[in-house]
């Protein structure tokens, strides 16, 4: 006779819970606190790059919108159209009179003074640009002069045509013939805002430039990078290009796209890892105006220098504490920890597919000497074999009950179609046409016999489509030259399993409503895949169903209740809401069921579901659902 193990109860090892709690309380208590301070850096930090990214924000609008408003006083002032319009017809003469000369340099003498004063004693623009279109140029603010330069060579020049008046704000440009400031003096770099001079019948007369000091317009975020050298700003423009910092090589990460790659939202901090590998607190906000983008970024590691002190300690203490606590339970832990870990094996085995798989139904024993444990495996045991039998039963009665729905919806077939092509056919007896009748019987009896196979729940494409078109074979029969219909399928589609009786519906759908214009009437079926669904679209010239009258729809079967349908179901029921209720039944979410209005005169309904190429691998698929 087998000796029966003994086995102990669990309150002979109750003294080691006391050591594992305090490790626990220990761990939880570090964990929580440094979590703690960690969570207060990254948010302190956070607003702290929030409120410097609003605050160069704000500066570099303010200066481009001075910019850019000294460029709409240069094209809106009478004073400097009129005098700049008489210089321009003047340098476009090959000789001019020593009188024109006086008179040109009394117009450009005007247009500078007129200038002046618009930029005041300070200049807040470094300089400003007047072109005519062959290249003439006038100066003002720094020097005031005239020049001719070849506009054809200006960075600017192809897209400012382009823009025909709009702004157009070039990338820092190296001048050295205009005085920097600030950091900017080394560098001497200048930002421009170019436009066109339209006449009053939008001919462009000239262009105006702005010159503006880079360093004026980013004094405040250099300013703020100095006080905080660990943080710094980038800042792009309209057309993605870095113009802060601008007297210093660009990085290695592009942060502009890293901020479109992950979907960072605008005004929210986050910690983004670069390609260097290399993580960063990153924000930005955008100057809507302009579509310039500023980026705030500080290193994660200057984002809790603070905490390294305080983590020392942590790690310090925690450690000595958990080599104590381990010292004292090691040799309890051991015995305990072996049968837990074969019953945290056997739990883990309980998984759907194991549940579904008729060979595998034993579990592997615990194996353990303690009571507690060993009730505990016995009673895992039986709770997978009930869950194993209890899945079973349930995932077959879904199956069954959503077969048995199917096809009670398709069985709603409307007589008045065989009524119609029974009356057709005695007409047609009497006047003796009786190839015509043989072949609407054949058409018929094919017809009929697809919408009454009860067992199939779903057909190919390509058989949907074949007895699709043997019903408008009969409809044919009946309206002659006025139907025309045309059926077009990918070769990849054609295979595809699709509901039953799901395109007839809405071409007979088209007889009944969208054909009250006069003929001819066409029809057009196609079938695409189309990313991970199957897309039917059945197009009709009928034109007469209306956005409104469509919304209706849509708007009552989105709302419809499956089950109340369904008992409400009748025969002549085979109409746009049973195709709806079967795309729902089956499909759920992602049934596909619209309709199209685009095509002036064109109706387009489309259906579409997932990707079946079999029967087996719907059911296979809704089981796991």
């Amino acid at each position: 006779m087998k000796k029966r193990m003994k086995r102990y109860s669990q309150h002979i090892y109750l003294f080691v819970i006391y050591g594992f709690l305090i490790l626990c309380l220990m761990s939880v208590f570090f964990l929580f606190t440094y979590d703690h301070y960690q969570k207060n850096a990254r948010e302190e930090a956070a607003k702290d790059l929030n409120n410097m990214c609003a605050s160069v924000k704000n500066s570099v609008e303010l200066q481009l919108d001075n910019l850019s408003t000294i460029s709409m006083n240069l094209v809106y002032s009478n004073a400097i159209k009129t005098n700049f319009r008489e210089f321009s017809e003047l340098s476009q003469k090959r000789y001019i009179t020593p009188r024109e000369m006086v008179a040109s340099h009394d117009h450009v003498k005007a247009i500078q003074d007129v200038i002046t004063a618009m930029i005041g004693a300070y200049q807040s623009a470094a300089s400003i640009n007047l072109y005519t279109l062959d290249g003439s140029c006038v100066e003002s603010g720094y020097t005031q002069r005239t020049t001719s330069v070849n506009l054809e060579k200006k960075t600017w020049y192809q897209d400012t045509m382009l823009l025909n008046g709009y702004k157009f704000i070039t990338p820092p440009i190296v001048n050295k013939d205009l005085p920097a400031k600030g950091e900017n003096q080394e560098s001497q770099k200048f930002i421009s805002l170019v436009r066109l001079f339209l006449d009053s019948s939008g001919k462009p007369e000239g262009i105006a430039e702005v010159v503006y000091d880079c360093g004026k317009i980013f004094s405040l975020a250099s300013q703020l990078e100095n006080q905080n050298p660990d943080s710094t700003i980038y800042i792009y423009n309209s057309r993605q290009e870095l113009v802060y910092p601008y007297n210093s090589p660009a990085p290695e990460t592009d942060f502009f796209k890293k901020v479109q790659s992950t979907g960072l939202p605008e005004q929210t901090s986050r910690l983004l890892q670069t390609s260097e590998r290399i993580s960063y607190l990153l924000t930005w906000q955008s100057i809507r105006a302009y579509d310039w983008t500023v980026i705030m970024v500080r290193p994660k590691a200057a984002v809790y220098k603070q905490l390294q002190n305080l983590r020392l300690i942590f790690l310090l203490i925690g450690s000595l504490s958990i080599l104590l606590t381990l010292l004292i339970c090691f040799t309890i832990s051991k015995k305990l920890t072996a049968p837990l870990q074969k019953l945290t094996n056997a739990a883990n085995k309980i998984t759907i597919n194991r549940v579904l798989d008729e060979t595998k139904v034993n579990l592997t024993s615990a194996d353990s000497q303690i009571k507690e444990v060993s009730q505990l495996c016995e009673s895992i045991r039986m709770m997978y074999e009930k869950l194993r039998f209890t899945t079973q039963e349930a995932l077959l009665s879904r199956t069954e009950e959503t077969r048995a729905k199917l096809q009670a919806t398709q069985s709603l077939v409307n007589p008045h179609f065989l009524y119609n092509c029974l009356t057709n056919m005695s007409v047609m007896a009497e006047e003796g046409m009786n190839d015509d009748i043989s072949h609407m019987c054949l058409a018929l009896c094919d017809y009929f016999r697809y919408i009454s196979a009860s067992k199939e729940i779903f057909v190919p494409i390509e058989e949907e489509f074949f007895y699709t078109r043997r019903y408008l074979e009969c409809m044919q029969l009946r309206f002659i030259e006025e139907l025309d219909y045309t059926f077009e399928m990918t070769e990849e589609s054609k295979k595809l399993y699709i509901p039953k009786l799901i395109t007839q519906p809405i071409v007979e759908n088209a007889f009944k409503y969208a054909f009250q214009i006069p003929p001819p009437w066409r029809l057009h079926l196609t079938s695409t895949i189309e990313g991970e669904s199957w897309i039917i679209r059945i197009e009709d010239n009928g034109g007469t169903l209306n956005e409104e009258r469509k919304n209706e729809l849509l708007d009552q079967y989105q709302n419809l209740d499956l089950k109340e349908e369904l008992k409400s179901m009748e025969i002549g029921g085979l109409g746009l809401k049973n195709v709806y209720l079967r795309l729902k039944l089956l499909y759920g979410d992602k049934a596909v069921f619209s309709i199209d209005q685009l095509k002036p005169g064109k109706t387009i309904f489309i259906l579409g579901g997932p990707l079946y190429r079999s029967r087996e691998e719907y059911d296979e698929q809704h089981l796991k659902l």
